[in-house]
């Protein structure tokens, strides 16, 4: 089960939105971003308690203090905290994230980009870009971490074992 989160006014990082990117070779391709949301934020308290609650349903057995569990990971992370796959800081790493929380989104369908009348937007408009600040709805939901890092949905079953050549 996934919460709904809305996020208005937050700027766009590593946009992904209207062509799908495979950061890893032979991954699959995913639309993406980064949203840089300020510790003062007026949305960041739904969307903290959004994904909480998402991570509450996926693994209830799990999640039955206050606190985020040992182990478990979130799309929305502290940038001042949070380190990346090398042990960096975000923050360190890019200035832009120093006093905010970034939310990490991806997924395998187009999302829906519209302007403010609803009209559909598409890339050679040249709105949406990194750097641009916008309205996002996004769907928190709760993932399990397989050893080899791809994410996938909580309770779906694991992938077929690699066939040796």
């Amino acid at each position: 089960m996934s919460k709904k989160i809305m996020l208005r006014n937050v700027r766009l990082s590593y946009e992904h939105i209207f062509k799908p990117t495979s950061f890893e070779e032979g991954g699959d391709p995913k639309y993406s971003c980064t949203a840089i949301i300020p510790k003062d934020h007026p949305d960041l308290a739904a969307a903290k308690k959004a994904y909480f609650e998402a991570g509450q349903e996926s693994f209830p057995t799990d999640f039955k203090g206050a606190g985020w569990p040992k182990g478990y990971t979130c799309s929305l992370k502290d940038a001042d905290v949070a380190t990346d796959s090398m042990g960096e800081i975000l923050a360190e790493k890019n200035p832009a994230y120093k006093g905010c929380y970034i939310l990490e989104a991806n997924s395998s369908k187009r999302p829906v980009v519209v302007n403010r009348n609803k009209a559909a937007v598409t890339e050679e408009d040249g709105i949406i870009y990194s750097g641009c600040y916008v309205n996002a709805s996004l769907a928190a939901a709760g993932y399990t971490v397989r050893t080899d890092t791809h994410r996938r949905p909580a309770g779906s079953p694991p992938p077929e074992p690699a066939t040796p050549r």
